[in-house]
């Protein structure tokens, strides 16, 4: 019987569709879509924006200082010999515990030897030219949606560690929610330990925004943070500024007597600051009052308010920045608590910032204070004490800035001079 099929014929089957397709234009076509899928994740990663986007900067600051005599700011009246007339007083010290500071976190050379107080002396220097790292900052911004910040910022100070104790240390100096709610963001709430409101020198208190290295006099009144509530908003056309806080305490800066962390009576301090901004050729003009009034931390409720008060001025130009500050204050002391008193009669200071060339910036400094710190009649500081300052700004990259000081501290009206004058450095590296 014959096969109809041609048996004895090879048989040629149909191929389909994906046997006849090349391997190689295979190949390429999965190369092609892998790369295709490449580019939309990449693009997605690129406009993704994060539900709470983190911020993390912050700077390293060292230098080298030196100083005259044993790096102290004040002496004892032994014997009450320079002033008689304060002979009710146990101990009478003149001159200015911090006169003799050496970096922007407001540290002093030394502290000096006083009777009756044990004082945390971080630097402790004796007078001795010293290297010194003055401090590691870490801050972390964090975005809470479009209308809300969170701020921290940690300072971290390496020291000399005594007698099997670290001298190391940190300190936590901000810690606030900023929430915006109008549209143009030019009203701000704050809560947390929060930035001052007292004159102008706060914005420029750390170590990469301050031009020069050292605070003023008056700094250790004013750009301290404090826990509480702040509001702050910007009227008139951008014309007129307003801010105001209620904190536990005053802005005093921690290492200086008048400062509580946590407060210890029932009554708050109120603070504000009221300014008027112009425009002047390509820069702003901005002038106001400021000031403070609650009860004295450490004293008890009705031991008496302590108060602050004063006018700053400003002017920013695209080389040149001028700046003026006056401030008198009181604060009544407890003589139960041990509180101290104070009578700042007056103080204040101007200086000069000039931007050379994009590099060079050069500043000059000159202030006073005239004030007495008294706790009951076991100890009194009297301070008549006037500065002068010349600083030198080598700006590397935005990221590295070197600075140089010099400081040339004085006394008048009736106070022996010290020689406390100051030679310092600093290297900043921000990231």
């Amino acid at each position: 019987m014959e096969s109809t099929s041609g048996a004895d014929e090879p048989v040629e089957e149909e191929a389909t569709d994906a046997e006849v397709i090349d391997p190689v234009a295979r190949a390429e076509e999965l190369a092609n879509k892998v790369d295709e899928l490449q580019a939309r994740l990449e693009t997605a990663e690129r406009n993704r924006t994060p539900r709470f986007p983190v911020r993390i900067s912050g700077y390293g600051d060292v230098g080298f200082f030196t100083t005259q005599g044993d790096g102290a700011g004040f002496r004892r009246d032994i014997g009450h010999a320079m002033f008689p007339d304060r002979n009710g007083v146990g101990w009478v010290f003149y001159g200015d515990l911090l006169a003799t500071q050496i970096n922007s976190r407001g540290d002093v050379a030394d502290l000096g030897e006083a009777p009756g107080v044990d004082r945390f002396d971080s630097v402790n220097s004796e007078g001795n030219p010293t290297f010194l790292v003055n401090e590691l900052n870490l801050t972390v911004n964090a975005g809470l949606g479009k209308s809300a910040l969170f701020t921290s910022s940690v300072n971290f100070t390496p020291r000399s560690g005594t007698d099997f104790k670290l001298g190391d240390s940190f300190d936590v100096d901000l810690v606030q929610l900023e929430w915006q709610p109008t549209e143009d963001g030019k009203t701000s709430l704050f809560i947390g330990k929060v930035d001052s409101v007292i004159g102008h020198e706060y914005k420029t208190r750390k170590a990469p925004q301050r031009f020069g290295i050292t605070p003023t006099l008056l700094a250790r009144y004013t750009t301290g943070t404090a826990v509480g509530i702040k509001a702050r908003t910007i009227l008139a056309g951008d014309h007129i500024v307003l801010a105001a806080a209620v904190t536990n305490g005053s802005f005093g800066t921690e290492q200086f007597h008048f400062f509580n962390e946590v407060d210890t009576n029932s009554f708050k301090t109120l603070s504000g600051r009221a300014a008027l901004r112009l425009p002047v050729g390509d820069g702003t003009f901005e002038i106001g009052p400021s000031g403070s009034w609650g009860t004295q931390d450490g004293a008890a409720d009705d031991a008496g308010k302590m108060w602050f008060a004063g006018l700053d001025a400003e002017l920013s130009l695209t080389r040149l920045a001028l700046r003026l500050q006056w401030l008198r204050g009181k604060a009544p002391g407890d003589d139960l608590a041990m509180t101290y008193s104070l009578d700042l009669r007056n103080g204040g200071y101007a200086e000069a910032d000039l931007i050379v060339t994009p590099m060079i910036g050069v500043l000059g400094r000159a202030e006073f204070r005239d004030a007495e710190v008294q706790q009951g009649m076991d100890r009194l500081y009297i301070t008549k004490n006037w500065k002068a300052t010349a600083g030198l700004r080598l700006i590397f990259n935005p990221h590295a800035i070197l600075k140089a000081e010099y400081s040339h501290n004085g006394e008048y009206g009736g106070v022996p001079g010290i020689p406390d004058d100051v030679v310092t450095t600093s290297a900043v590296m921000a990231f």
